[in-house]
C-alpha cells in the first residue's frame, strides 16, 4: 500500500521540479554566465568578447527533453535581466537585451531541430556544419539586428555594433555549444581509456596546456601560429572529446590573458574593438581547425571500424560455411575460394585459383557446367542451379555429387556484372536418395500396373460366371416357380448382387488409390440427379417404413458443371448408408448453395455413431464398431470412397452425427454454373416393357463363355430374337462378313470385348476396317470392367454401345429398342416378354419406386396397390381442404403424400395428376405459395 502511494507522490516531485527548480536554476546560471562574460571580456563598449550563455542554453535544450520549455525559456530571460541589471543598464535595456537573446535561443533551437532532428550529432560533420549555419551564424544575425536597436540607436555606429554582437554571440554558440554536447554524449557512455589512452591524454593535455599559456603569456612576439598545431594534435590523437576540451582550454586561456593585457593581440596597436575582433577571429580559427576535423577523422574511423567488422563477419562466414564459395571473374578466372573448398570439393584452394572451371570438370559434368558458365556470362540468365559429378571421387572410388548455386556478381559502384559467385555443397546423400526413389517409384508403378492387371483379369473372371448365374436367376424369378422355391432363388439373387456390389467396391477403391480414375466434367441437372437416386432406394426405404423426401431450393441453378456418373454414385452411397442405418423414420436430402459452393446434404434419424468413432467411418473397411459390422453386414468401403470421389471433383465429405438420433452426411462442391443444358439420360419406360415391342431381328452374340451364351440366347429368344453365336472374335468376323455376302446380313451383334485368340475390340476394328459401316452394323460391346475409360475404349474401337455384366434384362430390353426396329401397335398375341402377368408385375415395380407396396402378399397385383395408393392421396387432400390444414406438420405429411403421388401417377398413364400432385407438392413446401394451396389441392381433385 506505502509503495502505490509513493508512485503518486514521486510523480508530483517530478512535475515540482520540471515547473520550477530546474527553470530556476537554469535561470541562475544563465545570469552568473552573462554576468561574467559582461565583465571578464568588456572594455569600454556594452557587448562582450565572447557570449556563453546562448551556448549554453541551446546546447542544454539539444541535450535534454525540457518538459515545460517555455517556463524554462522564461526562467532564462529573468536570469538575463538579473545580469544585466548587475552590470548598470537601465531596467529597459536590460529587458530588452535579455529578449534579444531569447529570440536567439528560441531560433537556434528551432532551426536545428529542423534539420538535425532532436538530437544533433556534432561528431558528424553534416550536423555540425548544419549547426554553425542554423545557431552559429543565422541566429546570432537576427539578434544582432534587434540589439542595435535597443543599444545604439543614435549613434552613427550601427554596423559596428551589428558586426561586434553577432561576431561575440556567434563565437560564443559555435564555441560553446557543440564543445558541451560532445561532453554531455561521452558521458552518456562512458568507458575506462586503456593506460596508453590515459598516457596519451595526459601528455597532449598538459603538452597543450603550457604551450597556449606560454604562447599569451608573453607580449613580445607574435606567436599565435603555435596554437594551431595544439588544436590540430588534439583532432587527430584524442578525437571529438579531446578537441572540445582543447578548444575550451584555448578558448579561456586566450580570453582571460589578452583581457588582461598578455599574449600576441595586444601587440596590435589599435583600439580596443579591433582587437576583440582579433581574438574573435583567432576563437574561431580554433574551432575551424579543431571540431570539424575531428568530426571527419570519426567519420572515418568509423568508416574504418564498419568495414573491419564487415571484414571479420565475412572472414567468420567464410571460414566456417559448410558451402564452398568460389568467385571467378568477368573472364572466368578464379579470384578467391573459402577454406570450406577443400573439405566439398576435394581439394586445396590453391588448386584453382588461377584457373578455370572447366580445367578442373569430370566428364559427366562437363556439358552441365558449361552451359550453365555460358548462359551467365552471355546474360542469358542471372543465376542458375545445378547438380553435377565432382572432379574427384570419395576415398573409396565412389562419385560425389555437388549442388551448385551461381549468380552473376554485380559491382556495388559500375552496376555492372563483375564475375561469378558460386556456393558449392555436396549433395551426395541426396542424390542416392533421389535414385532410390526413381527406382522404388518404378517397381511401384509396375506394382501398380501389375495390381491394375491382376484387378481387370479378377474382374473378368468374376463378372462372366456371375453373369450366368444372376441370368438364370432372373429366368427363374421370370417362372411359374412355388413359393419355397421362387424365395430360394430371391435369395440368390440377393447374395449375387452383394457379391457383385462389394466387386465394384473393391474396384472403385482401387481405381481412386490407383490414380485412374477419370473426371468429366460436363451439364449437370443436380435436382433431377437427386430424384432419380431417390427413386432407386424408394423400394428398399417403403420396405423399412422409412420417407424419403428432398428439399432443393427454387433458385439453384438448372445445370451446373459436375460429373454426373460420380455426383450420383456419391449420393447413391450415402442414401443407401443412411437407409441400411435407419429403422424407421425419415431420410431427407437436401440441396443448398453457399458463395462460390453447392451442398448435398443426406440426414437420417437413424442409429447415429459415437464421437469417437465418427473420424473413422470413412477410413477403408471401417463401420462404427464391431457390433454395427455384424448386425448390419457391409464392407465400410461405401464412404470412403464417396470421400475420395467428392476429393476429385473438388469438394469435401463431412459427416455430423448423435448416437441414438441420426447422423448427416454432407457433400460439398464448387458451384460452376453452366450455360448448356444439362443432358437427361433417355429412359425406357420399365414399367411395361411392352410399350415398344422389338421386332424380330437377326443377331449374333460372340461369347466364349458357355453359360454366358446360353443366358444371353435365352434372354434374346424371350424378346422374340433370332441369335447366332460366335466362340471367338475371329468366327464373329467371319460370320459377320459371311452373312453379307449371302445377303442375310445381322442387324445387331453383341460382342464379349475379351475372347481368347482375337478380342472383341479387334474383331469390331476388323469388321470397320472391312466395309461394314456402324449405321449398316451396330455393335454392342459386353464387358465385365463397366468403367468409364472401358466404354471410351469400346467406342474407339467401333462400337457404339455398352452393356455391363452381369446383363440385366431390363437393360438389354431397353438398348434392343434403341439399336433394333420397333412395332408400335402390335397385338396382345404378339412377340413379347414372357410370363406376361409375372414379368410385367416385376418391371412395373422395380420402375414404379415409392408406390410398390410393402405388404409380403404376393398375390396383389401392381395395378390394384396403385388404386388403393392413390385413393388414400385423394382423401388426405380431400381432408385437408375440408379442414384448411396446410400448414405446420399436417403441411409437411401432404406434402410427402403428394411427392409419392406425383412419382407414380405417370407410370400408370395419369400424367396429369402427377403434375397437379407436383405442384400441390412444390406449393407446400414453399411459404411464397401459401395463398395458392386451397386452389391447387381443389385442381388436383378434379384431375383426378
Amino acid at each position: 500500500m506505502s509503495d502505490m502511494q509513493s508512485i503518486p507522490e514521486n510523480r508530483a516531485r517530478s512535475q515540482i521540479a520540471d515547473a520550477f527548480l530546474i527553470p530556476l536554476a537554469g535561470a541562475i546560471l544563465f545570469g552568473l554566465l552573462a554576468y561574467f562574460s559582461i565583465e571578464l571580456s568588456r572594455g569600454d563598449g556594452r557587448i562582450a568578447a565572447v557570449w556563453v550563455p546562448n551556448g549554453v542554453a541551446v546546447a542544454y535544450l539539444m541535450r535534454v527533453r525540457v518538459r515545460y520549455e517555455a517556463v524554462f525559456l522564461a526562467a532564462l530571460y529573468c536570469g538575463n535581466v538579473s545580469a544585466n541589471l548587475a552590470v548598470g543598464d537601465s531596467a529597459i535595456q536590460a529587458a530588452s537585451l535579455s529578449l534579444c537573446n531569447t529570440v536567439e535561443i528560441v531560433l537556434a533551437a528551432i532551426l536545428v531541430r529542423r534539420f538535425c532532428g532532436r538530437k544533433p550529432d556534432m561528431v558528424r560533420v553534416s550536423h555540425l556544419m548544419i549547426f554553425v549555419a542554423s545557431a552559429g551564424i543565422a541566429a546570432p544575425i537576427a539578434s544582432a539586428c534587434l540589439a542595435v536597436v535597443v543599444i545604439d540607436m543614435s549613434s552613427g555606429a550601427l554596423l559596428e555594433t551589428w558586426l561586434k554582437w553577432a561576431t561575440t554571440d556567434a563565437l560564443g554558440m559555435i564555441l560553446v555549444a557543440p564543445t558541451l554536447m560532445i561532453i554531455v554524449d561521452a558521458a552518456e557512455h562512458p568507458r575506462w581509456p586503456e593506460p596508453s589512452e590515459v598516457a596519451e591524454w595526459s601528455l597532449l593535455t598538459i603538452a597543450g596546456t603550457i604551450t597556449t599559456y606560454l604562447v599569451f603569456r608573453q607580449t613580445e612576439f607574435p606567436l599565435l601560429f603555435l596554437v594551431a598545431p595544439v588544436v590540430v594534435s588534439h583532432a587527430f590523437r584524442l578525437g571529438s572529446l579531446g578537441t572540445a576540451f582543447s578548444i575550451i582550454k584555448v578558448a579561456v586561456v586566450a580570453t582571460i590573458m589578452t583581457t588582461r593585457g598578455h599574449g600576441p593581440i595586444n601587440l596590435i596597436e589599435h583600439s580596443q574593438t579591433a582587437e576583440l575582433l582579433v581574438l574573435q577571429t583567432f576563437l574561431a580559427s580554433a574551432f575551424v581547425m579543431g571540431l570539424p576535423v575531428a568530426a571527419v577523422l570519426n567519420g572515418e574511423r568509423r568508416a574504418v571500424r564498419k568495414l573491419a567488422r564487415r571484414q571479420s563477419h565475412l572472414k567468420l562466414l567464410t571460414d566456417n560455411i559448410t558451402d564452398a564459395i568460389v568467385r571467378y571473374d568477368i573472364n572466368g578466372i578464379c579470384t578467391y575460394c573459402s577454406p570450406s573448398v577443400e573439405s566439398v570439393l576435394g581439394a586445396n584452394p590453391k588448386e584453382f585459383l588461377g584457373k578455370r572451371a572447366s580445367e578442373r570438370m569430370h566428364p559427366e559434368a562437363k556439358k552441365a557446367i558449361s552451359q550453365a558458365e555460358a548462359r551467365l556470362l552471355s546474360g542469358e540468365s542471372t543465376s542458375e542451379r545445378f547438380t553435377y559429378r565432382r572432379y574427384l571421387d570419395d576415398g573409396q572410388g565412389r562419385p560425389v555429387f555437388i549442388e551448385a548455386d551461381a549468380a552473376i556478381a554485380i559491382g556495388s559502384s559500375t552496376k555492372k556484372p563483375e564475375g561469378i559467385i558460386v556456393s558449392a555443397r555436396d549433395v551426395t546423400h541426396r542424390v542416392t536418395l533421389e535414385h532410390q526413389l526413381k527406382r522404388a517409384r518404378k517397381h511401384a508403378e509396375n506394382a501398380a500396373v501389375s495390381k491394375s492387371q491382376f484387378l481387370a483379369n479378377m474382374s473378368h473372371e468374376i463378372r462372366t460366371p456371375m453373369n450366368g448365374v444372376l441370368g438364370f436367376v432372373d429366368l427363374l424369378l421370370r417362372a411359374d416357380l412355388p413359393k419355397e422355391q421362387q424365395r430360394h432363388a430371391e435369395l440368390i439373387k440377393e447374395s449375387g448382387d452383394s457379391m457383385m456390389a462389394l466387386l465394384n467396391d473393391i474396384l472403385d477403391i482401387s481405381k481412386i488409390d490407383a490414380g485412374e480414375v477419370m473426371i468429366n466434367h460436363e451439364p449437370v441437372d443436380v435436382g433431377h440427379v437427386v430424384k432419380n437416386c431417390l427413386k432407386l432406394h424408394s423400394a428398399n426405404a417403403e420396405s423399412k417404413g422409412i420417407t424419403l423426401t428432398s428439399d432443393l431450393p427454387g433458385d439453384f441453378p438448372q445445370a451446373v458443371d459436375c460429373d454426373p456418373l460420380r455426383l450420383r454414385q456419391i449420393i447413391l452411397n450415402l442414401l443407401g448408408n443412411s437407409i441400411k442405418f435407419t429403422e424407421s423414420g425419415t431420410i431427407c436430402v437436401q440441396v443448398s448453395r453457399a458463395g462460390g459452393e453447392f451442398t448435398v446434404a443426406v440426414e437420417d434419424t437413424g442409429i447415429g455413431i459415437t464421437p469417437d468413432r465418427l473420424h473413422a467411418i470413412f477410413n477403408p473397411f471401417e463401420q462404427a464398431d464391431n457390433a454395427t459390422s455384424r448386425r448390419y453386414g457391409g464392407t465400410g468401403l461405401g464412404l470412403s470412397i464417396s470421400r475420395k470421389l467428392a476429393t476429385l471433383l473438388g469438394g469435401t465429405l463431412s459427416a455430423t452425427s448423435e448416437f441414438g438420433t441420426g447422423s448427416r452426411f454432407t457433400l460439398t462442391l464448387p458451384l460452376v454454373q453452366s450455360k448448356l443444358v444439362a443432358k437427361q439420360a433417355k429412359r425406357c419406360d420399365t414399367s411395361d416393357l411392352r410399350c415398344q415391342t422389338i421386332a424380330r431381328s437377326r443377331i449374333l452374340l460372340a461369347e466364349d463363355h458357355d453359360i454366358n451364351r446360353i443366358l444371353v440366347t435365352t434372354m434374346l429368344e424371350q424378346c422374340g430374337q433370332s441369335v447366332e453365336t460366335a466362340v471367338d472374335g475371329q468366327e464373329a468376323v467371319s460370320s459377320i462378313m459371311a452373312a453379307k455376302a449371302n445377303s442375310a446380313p445381322f442387324d445387331l451383334v453383341l460382342m464379349d470385348v475379351q475372347m481368347p485368340e482375337v478380342d472383341g475390340y479387334l474383331a469390331t476394328q476388323t469388321v470397320r476396317n472391312l466395309g461394314v459401316s456402324p449405321e449398316e452394323l451396330p455393335i454392342i460391346a459386353l464387358t465385365a470392367n463397366a468403367f468409364e475409360e472401358d466404354i471410351s475404349a469400346a467406342i474407339s474401337a467401333g462400337m457404339q454401345a455398352h452393356l455391363a455384366k452381369p446383363l440385366q434384362y431390363e437393360k438389354l430390353v431397353t438398348m434392343l429398342q434403341q439399336w433394333l426396329p420397333t412395332i408400335s401397335d402390335m397385338p396382345e398375341t404378339g412377340a413379347r416378354l414372357p410370363s406376361p402377368d409375372a414379368g410385367a408385375a416385376k418391371a412395373a415395380a422395380a420402375a414404379a419406386n415409392e408406390a410398390t407396396a410393402t405388404t409380403p402378399d404376393s398375390n396383389v397385383s401392381i395395378a390394384d396397390r396403385w388404386k388403393l395408393r392413390r385413393q388414400e392421396a385423394l382423401d388426405a387432400v380431400s381432408e385437408a381442404l375440408r379442414a384448411g390444414a396446410f400448414d405446420g406438420q399436417a403441411s409437411e405429411d401432404l406434402a410427402r403424400t403428394c411427392h409419392k403421388l406425383a412419382g407414380t401417377a405417370g407410370m400408370f398413364g395419369e400424367e396429369e395428376l402427377g403434375k397437379r400432385a407436383s405442384a400441390l407438392e412444390r406449393a407446400l413446401k414453399s411459404a411464397d405459395q401459401a395463398a395458392e394451396r386451397s386452389r391447387l389441392a381443389e385442381d388436383l381433385l378434379r384431375a383426378a
